[in-house]
């Protein structure tokens, strides 16, 4: 049981600690693998809050500038109720005080939670998932897209994203990119990156400019990439309704929904976002 009185301290993520992360996301079902956890530490984005010494929770704080996000925020099952989910969310907004707005993606549960911190609502994300057995059989036919290696067009990549969202993420899309290189392609007006390994991949982010013509293939090409014996999920921005009406034709399974908070002044338009990357949610 979780002693209230416990002063809670708050510390960046070490090495040591990435089997505890670990087992946290495990223990909430989030598919989190132990790569996960080491690109989060390698980007130095990773927190750890401790109660007399022990581990007790974590999350992460991405700053990208004028924009950041609080993600895989759990605390262990025997310290809640003491405080120590705020003084993780007070430490990453801390962290994070340079950006315009802060956004994290919170499951229904916590809304509460976050409301009391200061984030207000601002939209919703459904995660689709396809089963290995839909993923054997659909054809995903990627037509005459010219989709390439994300690498062959980084710049483009990397300008396409910092339009998008008003921030430097280079870092997180070089690890992405490396995640899963197969599946890391772009094309003109477009880019799509994906993490996991077998059961398991989550596709995102996947960004595409209005009006390209070749953004179905870039899924398409992504998802014929991997192994038809996995598992992939996505996670789809409410306001993308052609991606939406595309992954239920192809079978994808909607499994749950999380609800976008943001901290502060007013987040970058999603209507170009069709999938956002996963690891962000509370």
């Amino acid at each position: 049981m979780a002693d209230a009185d416990a002063p809670v301290a708050v510390r960046p993520l070490a090495n040591g600690d990435l089997k505890f992360a670990r087992a946290l996301t495990d223990g909430e079902g989030w598919g989190n693998s132990a790569r996960d956890w080491e690109r989060l530490h390698t980007l130095g984005v990773g927190l750890v809050a401790e109660v007399g010494g022990a581990a007790a929770g974590v999350c992460s704080a991405h700053d990208y500038g004028a924009l950041g996000t609080v993600g895989n925020v759990v605390i262990g099952a025997g310290q809640r109720g003491a405080g120590v989910g705020s003084a993780l969310l007070e430490a990453a907004l801390e962290r994070l005080a340079g950006c315009r707005a802060v956004r994290v993606h919170a499951l229904m549960p916590t809304a509460g939670f976050y409301r009391a911190l200061g984030f207000e609502a601002e939209g919703m994300s459904t995660r689709f998932r396809l089963s290995p057995e839909m993923h054997a059989l659909a054809p995903f036919d990627v037509g005459d897209a010219a989709v390439a290696p994300a690498h062959d067009h980084w710049d483009e990549v990397l300008a396409l994203d910092a339009a998008q969202f008003g921030g430097d993420r280079s870092a997180l899309l070089e690890v992405l990119a490396k995640a899963v290189p197969e599946a890391a392609l772009a094309l003109d007006g477009g880019y799509i990156l994906a993490k996991g390994e077998p059961p398991l991949y989550e596709l995102g982010p996947w960004v595409v400019k209005p009006g390209c013509r070749g953004w179905r293939g870039l899924l398409e090409a992504a998802v014929a990439a991997l192994p038809r014996t996995a598992s992939v999920e996505i996670i789809v921005p409410s306001p993308n309704f052609r991606v939406t009406s595309l992954l239920e034709a192809q079978g994808w399974e909607a499994v749950d929904y999380t609800l976008a908070m943001v901290h502060g002044g007013g987040w970058s338009d999603e209507g170009n976002i069709c999938a956002r990357a996963g690891g962000d949610k509370g």
